[in-house]
């Protein structure tokens, strides 16, 4: 979610148990990694599986590859990427939100000049990725 456009910060919220919260808090960095809907079976997966137990990376087939600025990698199958360093940290009930100052932003070059378009995974996302975790959801 954006928040400022000038400094550039974005929010994110993750749950307190996650292992992405984890890494975060430590680290004080995050990415932003945006994916096509070709990934979206990829992006169910990690969502309802937790880095604690699975390597995503490994179970999914996607490609980590070094960010520009942050130690933690990109997907390299996304279209683009949001490399971000912590500002504030709200703790919100049981989830986390990070807010992050964007410090470096680039996608795929040919989408950056228009000459591909690009179908972004959306639609019930959230709704699927819940009811993974959490069944009353779909009650």
């Amino acid at each position: 979610m954006p928040v400022s456009k000038e400094p550039p910060l974005i929010a994110c919220a993750i749950g307190r148990g996650a292992y992405s919260c984890k890494l975060i808090e430590s680290t004080k960095e995050f990415i932003v990694n945006v994916p096509s809907k070709e990934l979206k079976p990829k992006i169910y997966y990690c969502g309802s599986h937790s880095g604690y137990q699975v390597d995503k990376f490994k179970e999914t087939g996607l490609t980590p590859q070094p960010a520009r600025k942050v130690k933690a990698p990109i997907i390299d199958e996304c279209v683009a990427h949001m490399e971000c360093k912590v500002k504030q940290e709200i703790e919100t009930g049981d989830k986390n939100l990070f807010i992050g100052e964007v410090i470096e932003a680039y996608a795929d070059e040919a989408l950056a000049k228009g000459e591909r378009n690009v179908e972004y995974a959306k639609g019930d996302f959230p709704r699927k990725i819940y009811a993974t975790r959490f069944r009353w959801v779909l009650d």
